[in-house]
């Protein structure tokens, strides 16, 4: 009898086994440790959603809803494509992304055949020329050369069909087709959203192509003129996403001041001074208030304001300065600005000067995101010299702070007990750099 009971009680406790998750809980659950950046939980709730999806492609009933379990693989593989490549396995990033286009390639086929005549006149289609635009700009970031000028212009091509459907979509009367999409209820203003946020992905699309030129392909016969149209696309369709984004900007963020930033850097490799610094300018126009209000933080703000006009602007600084542009694009930003100032006639005075003034904004910004960064330290001395007139004051401080990093990071690599050569040498160089500037700038004191 003993042994009876015991037998039903593992009968009962097997009975009790918790069933297994559903797909759409797995992919919720990586989607969360995505956003948590907890990479390792993520790439393995997602490679369980491969298996499952893959099982039900190839599985019997493969015929019931195989065409969506595609669409929703290719978006799980260009998921964990991304995650490859922020942990460094390129090779593993460019395996997914070609998985994913070949299967949004096969439920294109499937779309289309669907649709007949009207296949492309379809929001299911331009969302899928969308996720395979994706995929190719992604695939042309892990690229170099002419293999990455491959995959980026079909990225382009793919995203300029998608703006061309959506375009026939919300002009057109057709209710029917103004109520399409995948959830069941897409109205003209999310068409125009969704056309807002593919216009901003073929600017950024544009503007890689145009970087390209300027850096792997500088070269080739026709760069020159290549990057100029890519630019001048990619400015043309800034200058529409700007106004249409109106509505959605609480939503979206501002445009991205991607094209007038990468033509400041052709026009200036084109020594057309006057035009860099007019495109170096509207781009800082575009973050200004968020700079200002980041600078300020630091001791570098530079409106002498009542405390009522402050307070007045305090909400809209913390809205702009939450929606910067990023880092490295500032940083960039900022060293465009300075090299226009060494070139920029010294006969004008006050263009020069606002351009320094806008620099130290920028990089003031910087500096109070991350008060360790170096360079920052460096450029704001340079900064500080080349306002009309200089601040030698205001300079010193800054490469005096940057000299004291720049031995302390020395000697730290000198007791790591690691083979550092090669960095030492970089910060060693870059000592004598600093240190010259200030016996310079001692020198230039002396003789007032």
């Amino acid at each position: 009898m003993a042994g009876g009971n015991k037998k039903k009680k593992q009968q009962r406790g097997k009975s009790r086994k918790k069933p297994a998750p559903s797909l759409e809980d797995v992919l919720t659950q990586a989607e969360s440790a995505m956003e948590m950046s907890d990479i390792d939980m993520a790439m393995k709730l997602f490679g369980y959603a491969t298996q499952l999806l893959r099982s039900r492609i190839h599985g019997d009933d493969a015929g019931n809803g195989s065409e969506q379990d595609k669409c929703t693989l290719a978006n799980v593989l260009g998921k964990m494509g991304e995650l490859k490549a922020s942990c460094g396995d390129v090779e593993g990033a460019r395996n997914d992304f070609l998985d994913a286009i070949e299967l949004l390639g096969n439920q294109q086929e499937a779309t289309d055949m669907m649709q007949g005549d009207d296949g492309e006149c379809n929001i299911l289609t331009a969302q899928n020329s969308e996720s395979k635009a994706g995929l190719y700009l992604y695939l042309g970031q892990l690229s170099t050369g002419t293999e990455a000028l491959t995959a980026l212009r079909i990225g382009v091509s793919e995203l300029q069909r998608t703006v061309s459907i959506l375009d026939r979509l919300a002009t057109s009367k057709d209710d029917e087709a103004n109520g399409m999409d995948i959830d069941g209820d897409l109205n003209s203003l999310n068409l125009k959203r969704f056309m807002v946020e593919t216009k901003r992905q073929l600017c950024a699309a544009y503007c890689s192509i145009g970087e390209l030129y300027l850096t792997d392909l500088c070269e080739e016969p026709d760069a020159e003129n290549s990057c100029e149209a890519a630019l001048k696309s990619a400015v043309e369709i800034d200058a529409s996403a700007q106004i249409e984004s109106g509505p959605f900007e609480s939503e979206l963020g501002p445009s991205p001041p991607d094209a007038l930033q990468t033509m400041a850097n052709l026009r200036l490799s084109q020594s057309r001074v006057a035009e860099a610094l007019d495109c170096i300018m509207k781009t800082y126009d575009r973050m200004k208030v968020g700079c200002e209000a980041m600078s300020g933080l630091v001791g570098l703000a530079t409106d002498k304001e009542g405390v009522q006009e402050a307070k007045a602007r305090e909400l809209l600084e913390l809205d702009a300065a939450s929606t910067l542009p990023e880092y490295g694009f500032r940083l960039q930003t900022a060293k465009i600005m300075l090299e226009c100032t060494s070139l920029v006639d010294d006969g004008n005075n006050n263009t020069k000067e606002r351009c320094s003034e806008s620099a130290i904004q920028v990089l003031g910004s910087l500096l109070s995101e991350n008060d360790e960064v170096i360079e920052v330290w460096y450029l704001l001395g340079c900064a500080f010299m080349s306002c009309s007139p200089p601040n030698p004051d205001s300079a010193r401080h800054y490469w005096e702070n940057a000299v004291d990093m720049l031995t302390k990071a020395k000697e730290q690599m000198e007791h790591s007990g690691e083979d550092v050569a090669c960095e030492l040498m970089v910060i060693q160089s870059q000592l004598e750099e600093v240190t010259k500037k200030l016996d310079e700038l001692g020198e230039e004191m002396e003789t007032k």
